[in-house]
């Protein structure tokens, strides 16, 4: 035995014995024992816990060999249990080992079902599926699947090993920590800021969901290149505090608690173990990340730090302050040349340009005192962007030179071309002077002194007032900041209390093990849990919070096309801020527009129309700080406007909605494209095909260059393109397109959810078109099941999903079930929009056809009469649809016997073709067709 291998079976003896609390501290304290010596030790610990008495029990008469048959035993048995490349879990199975830590193993994954794509798998090590981490752990999968943020890696699905340690299965993120990719690629400042805004976003996103990350680090924010441009992703989202246990770095300890983080990136409240943790401590990590992108260094090194004691490494964290990133750099002198290439600047420009301002925003986000902090990441995020357009930090000490100087700096010309005049006027001042009498000029002089000084003194008098304005308004901002941050910690605090309460030992029981079932708690029984507390009064005194917490609530069951569950919570939302909120608030506006998106998928359409108006009416009012808001507002209500067919205001409102979002952002952003889409899905419900395709084709660009390669929004643009061009019957075009957009929604949405029967019925129908009847059924049967299992009865989208497989039915001549499906259909449709509705006029075709087919010649007689009124009052000029209803109306009247039936059919058919003249193509076939029909009705006629 080599004398490594028998010191770690001398170690792993000694810690056997130990009492299991007492074996971490154990092995910190062993200096010989590395990491590697460490993991394999801990997984024989946990073998040998897993196995119990069958190797714990003594060999009889074998005493002395117990400690070596314990160490052979627990490698061989941790071995067996340890997972490896090829191991199947549940349907995934592993690929190859990528991470590995002290509490966990991270693998690549291959999902086998319902779809086949990579993934990332994470799985609790042997030994620490305790029930007090079992519950952490799903906590923390709740709150996870509660964030749907671009720069944020997604989690999929979570569950338990056949010896039951949880694991959970995220997206698979490739890319490179985000200071090595900054240096890898050479990235300027300005690029790095860039990139560090976007992470800002993410832990915003995150915080405003209730959750701290608490390990804000290099290795936790992958950067990867998507079209030519940067895309961050932030991943381990709570992980150490799901598994409390240890991370990858060192884990500190105190007498009574563990802590968790990174040494290097902790805040003081972290480091002197406090339990009073709220979302500024991962301000504070953001602060040395910024550090590190500045200078190349953390604030801290790693070598002072780990070679510290741990009361020494707790002092230095919280008392001593840290040089600035400008000192740092100039200190550096070894390291200056190679960290400024690495940022493209030269060296002595680049201490020049982080001095000041740069130096403010960091040693800021890094204040000991938390109140001194930014108080959200939203906040640094801004302050980024106010120095990135060269406007006046909010980190600035307040100097009034300061802010004079950044508007010389962004009014460089105007400033220029005013002092070029200002000197003319100085010249021709001193000419006149100098030709005028002594005492005249005296005079001047004397009275230029007095408006002078009275200009001075009222200049003062402005400058005093803007100065008090100022420090008002930023006391009402800073203010409100503070009030909207106690409300966020509130929510997070309230989550995670609503999370703990879904304890696994109340869950249900196996029948066979008598064992809690691990992965029996859904987000839904954790919103009915938060909602049973809410109705119990848990924050009557707090309703502000409690109506976040509502509001949180009714768009997660929302989401789940939980409209029942929805409801109640977004309108005590409604009810509470409307009650707390002076009238007009924004927060009263945001509340209106999450209740009328609602009621609007739920079909009650006249409340939401209300609802929807009266939040735009409050944005407008407080513009141009809500426009974006107010952007939204307008697309919410200009699409229940075009489903009630008002077309030419829901026009209207989208073009003022994209015009909103033009002004905001910068060209390429997202937000640019979604109003881009917007518009051009109601123009082409307008049938402007030309004017519309552009702007589908735009947002698509945008859309793939600025998100995820498998976002729901691209998924979305593709479906609207695809529905354009399959108006210009440009059907082989449009197939790849709703190809691709339902594998996206089935790679980012849970199984059953409506858009993917949304996503399967625009492609089948497309199919139908095409004659792919046998391959379109299977798509329409799944999809409507889906949608009578998901959507609330009497929901309009049941109604489309009933025509489409009625139509497919149709076509293969399965008349009787068609005429079913399109009656149930029918009648969802009237209950659903306005009576008149062209909708309506259009769904009575279609059941007029099959009747027609089934000898129902009454009852398909009927429904023509009542379409063609519809379609005409809603088309006065005409249209190809009614031209081609009056072809089909006058085809059945033809074809009835005697010359009733032609001279009936006549003046409808002369209608169809002289209105297909004007909107078809000479050479389109149905032209011809309508005139062949005519043409047999006057030879009817004339026999």
């Amino acid at each position: 035995m080599s004398s490594k291998r028998e010191q770690m079976r001398d170690i792993f003896d000694r810690a056997r014995r130990l009492p299991k609390p007492e074996r971490a501290a154990f092995l910190d304290g062993m200096a010989a024992v590395d990491g590697s010596m460490r993991a394999q030790i801990e997984d024989m610990l946990a073998a040998l816990d897993e196995a119990g008495p069958f190797l714990s029990e003594p060999t009889q008469g074998h005493h002395d060999a117990q400690p070596t048959a314990d160490f052979a035993s627990a490698m061989t048995v941790a071995a067996s249990l340890r997972e490896v490349p090829g191991t199947h879990i549940g349907q995934y199975k592993l690929l190859q080992l990528i991470g590995e830590g002290g509490f966990g193993s991270v693998f690549m994954a291959e999902q086998e079902k319902p779809v086949t794509r990579k993934v990332a798998l994470k799985i609790i090590k042997l030994g620490m599926d305790t029930r007090q981490v079992v519950a952490r752990f799903e906590q923390e999968r709740q709150a996870l699947a509660m964030m749907d943020h671009p720069n944020i890696a997604r989690v999929f699905d979570a569950g338990a090993t056949e010896t039951g340690r949880p694991f959970f299965v995220m997206e698979l993120v490739k890319g490179d920590p985000i200071v090595e990719y900054c240096d890898k690629n050479n990235l300027s400042i300005h690029d790095r800021l860039e990139l560090f805004a976007q992470v800002c976003n993410a832990v915003q996103h995150a915080h405003t969901k209730g959750i701290i990350h608490r390990d804000i680090k290099p290795s936790n924010i992958l950067v990867s290149t998507q079209d030519g441009r940067p895309h961050t992703k932030v991943i381990d989202f709570g992980i150490a505090k799901a598994t409390a246990s240890k991370l990858t770095e060192k884990t500190l300890f105190t007498e009574h608690r563990a802590l968790i983080g990174t040494p290097e990136y902790m805040s003081p409240e972290q480091a002197e173990g406090s339990l009073d943790i709220d979302t500024r401590t991962d301000v504070y990590s953001l602060g040395v990340l910024l550090y590190e992108l500045l200078t190349g260094t953390t604030p801290f090194s790693s070598k002072e730090l780990r070679s510290a004691a741990y009361a020494e490494i707790q002092r230095i964290i919280r008392e001593v302050e840290p040089p600035k990133p400008s000192t740092r750099l100039s200190d550096n002198t070894d390291t200056i040349a190679s960290v400024a290439a690495q940022r493209r600047i030269e060296p002595r420009k680049l201490g020049t340009l982080v001095r000041g301002e740069l130096d403010w925003i960091v040693m800021r986000a890094m204040e000991k005192d938390r109140h001194r902090r930014y108080e959200t990441a939203s906040g640094l995020a801004r302050d980024i962007r106010r120095y990135l357009s060269g406007e006046a930090v909010a980190a600035a000490p307040p100097s009034r030179a300061y802010r004079f100087k950044k508007f010389l700096r962004r009014n460089r010309v105007m400033v220029t071309a005013g002092s070029a005049v200002a000197f003319a006027l100085l010249i021709g001042i001193v000419a006149f002077a100098w030709q005028a009498k002594v005492a005249s000029e005296q005079r001047d002089i004397a009275v230029l002194s007095q408006k002078a000084e009275v200009q001075q003194r009222e200049a003062a008098d402005v400058a005093r007032a803007e100065a008090v304005a100022q420090k008002t308004e930023a006391e009402k901002q800073e203010a409100e900041a503070r009030k909207q941050a106690a409300i966020a910690e509130a929510v997070a605090k309230f989550q995670t209390d609503m999370l703990a309460a879904v304890d696994p030992a109340n869950l249900p029981k196996d029948p066979v093990t008598k064992e809690p079932l691990k992965d029996a708690v859904t987000v839904v029984q954790a919103m009915q849990a938060a909602v049973k507390t809410l109705d119990g009064g848990s924050l009557k005194d707090q309703p502000l919070v409690e109506a976040s917490v509502r509001e949180t609530i009714g768009q997660t069951f929302q989401g789940l096309a939980r409209y029942d569950d929805a409801e109640p919570n977004l309108r005590a939302s409604v009810a509470l801020r409307s009650a707390a909120l002076p009238a007009g608030h924004p927060h009263i506006a945001a509340s209106l527009n999450n209740l009328a998106s609602l009621l609007l998928k739920a079909n009650k359409m006249a409340e939401a129309e209300r609802l929807f108006r009266e939040a735009t009416a409050i944005w407008r009012g407080t513009l141009p700080a809500h426009q974006t808001d107010l952007a939204s507002g307008l697309d919410n209500l200009a699409k229940l406007l075009a489903r009630q067919n008002k077309l030419d205001e829901a026009e209207s409102l989208m073009r003022e909605s994209l015009a909103l979002r033009r002004a905001a952002f910068a060209a390429g952003h997202p937000d640019i494209g979604l109003g881009l889409s917007n518009l051009g899905t109601v123009l082409c419900r307008e049938n402007k095909l030309g004017e519309a395709e552009p702007l589908l084709r735009e947002a698509i660009q945008i859309r793939r260059a600025a998100l995820p390669a498998q976002h729901p929004d691209i998924a979305a643009s593709l479906n609207n393109l695809a529905w354009l061009l399959q108006a210009q019957k440009k059907l082989s075009a449009a197939e790849p397109l709703l190809r691709e957009s339902l594998e996206i929604n089935r790679a980012v949405l849970p199984a059953g959810h409506p858009t993917i029967a949304m996503a399967m019925g625009n492609l089948a129908d497309l199919l139908r078109l095409q004659n792919k009847l046998a391959e379109a059924e299977p798509l329409l049967r799944e999809a409507l099941a889906i949608q009578r299992a998901a959507l609330p009865a009497g929901h309009p989208d049941l109604a489309v999903a009933l025509n489409k497989l009625a139509a497919l039915l149709q076509a293969q001549d399965k008349l009787s079930e068609a005429e079913t499906l399109m009656i149930e259909g029918l009648k969802i449709l009237r209950a659903a929009v306005p009576a008149g509705h062209p909708d309506i006029a259009s769904d009575l075709n279609n059941l007029a056809r099959v009747q027609h087919g089934l000898g129902k010649t009454a009852e398909a007689r009927a429904a023509w009469d009542e379409a063609i009124p519809i379609l005409r009052k809603a088309s006065p000029d005409g249209s190809a649809l009614l031209a081609r209803m009056l072809w089909r109306s006058g085809g059945a009247r033809l074809e009835s016997k005697g010359a009733g039936g032609a001279a009936a059919a006549l003046p409808e058919l002369e209608e169809a073709v002289s209105m297909a003249a004007r909107f078809l193509k000479q050479e389109d076939p149905r032209l011809k067709e309508y005139r062949e029909t005519l043409a047999r009705c006057k030879e009817a006629l004339a026999e």
